[in-house]
């Protein structure tokens, strides 16, 4: 049995980044300790965990298929500032986690997202593994199973699993979610929808024709002559194009295996000397104020080294 905390590395730290900021001197620090505490917090509420730290490398081929995926993110001089700022402590947050024991993984041209799935479809061909999904990206959701958890970091209350999948997004099973993200596009990562069904609307016409494809099926057969503009639309053939490409943009458990060339992995070796020095680099002086908050801080990850 495995027990695996997968966590989403620029999501985590994309967020801490937003926080109060942190500086020690030009250099902002906030997404380091933000970071490294959301990691903490996991261990602690799942001990007995192992995570796993993934990053994202560009995939191109993504680009390829879609030339403005993501073409907002980064438009405007604020922006670009604001992103640069970030950046330039992602390898302090690499630093840390390997001082803290924590593994790391990236593959070029993958995702985190992609990453993800690959592990997912991997560690669940035994029912007994369990994993939590560590992330604010919505779209982690499509790999819940009976032992996958999805789980935002920014808000515990806001797990997702099979239970109250339904509950809390409008769609029945992990396949619909994916479905109905294809339908609705996205507009943080320039994807466009299809047929102009939106948020409101993929849900209810999941709920009618059960999936795209038995729409279209049904379409196809006679069974059902679509009427309305978004179902002609989503049914015509530039609207069936859309809906591949979408498909191809978004689902995550089908991706292919890492060649061992591409896959970098980092097993990190835990280090309380050297994460205290990182810490003083940084001046986290909540963490090194003593030793008690310096041994309360590090004891997930001592625990999991087995220190």
């Amino acid at each position: 049995m495995s027990r695996t905390i997968l966590v989403d590395c620029n999501s985590v730290g994309r967020a801490a980044h937003s926080a109060t900021k942190l500086t020690v001197g030009t250099q902002q620090t906030q997404a380091v300790f933000g970071t490294i505490r959301s990691i903490r917090d996991a261990l602690r509420s799942h001990p007995g965990f192992t995570p796993v730290a993934l990053w994202d490398e560009r995939a191109q081929w993504r680009f390829d298929l879609h030339p403005d995926y993501k073409g907002k993110r980064n438009e405007t001089p604020e922006q670009q500032q604001d992103t640069a700022a970030y950046k330039s402590q992602t390898p302090f947050i690499e630093r840390a986690l390997h001082t803290l024991g924590v593994r790391q993984m990236r593959a070029a041209n993958y995702e985190a997202d992609d990453l993800a799935g690959f592990l997912v479809a991997g560690l669940t061909n035994k029912p007994e593994n369990e994993i939590i999904l560590i992330t604010g990206d919505k779209d982690w959701a499509q790999l819940i199973r009976p032992n996958v958890t999805w789980n935002d970091h920014r808000n515990d209350s806001k797990m997702l699993t099979v239970a109250n999948l339904f509950e809390r997004t409008g769609y029945r099973t992990p396949m619909a979610f994916l479905e109905g993200k294809v339908l609705q596009g996205d507009d943080s990562d320039g994807i466009s929808g299809v047929g102009g069904i939106g948020k409101k609307g993929a849900p209810e016409f999941l709920a009618e024709f059960g999936s795209v494809r038995n729409f279209l099926a049904r379409c196809d057969s006679g069974d059902f002559i679509p009427k309305k503009k978004a179902h002609v639309n989503l049914a015509s053939k530039s609207g069936r194009a859309l809906l591949l490409r979408n498909f191809k943009l978004m689902q995550l458990l089908k991706v292919a295996k890492p060649s061992r060339e591409a896959l970098v992995v980092d097993n990190g070796a835990y280090d309380e000397d050297a994460f205290r020095a990182l810490c003083e680099e940084l001046c986290f002086l909540s963490i090194i104020r003593n030793a008690d908050t310096f041994n309360h801080f590090v004891a997930p990850f001592k625990a999991l080294a087995g220190a």
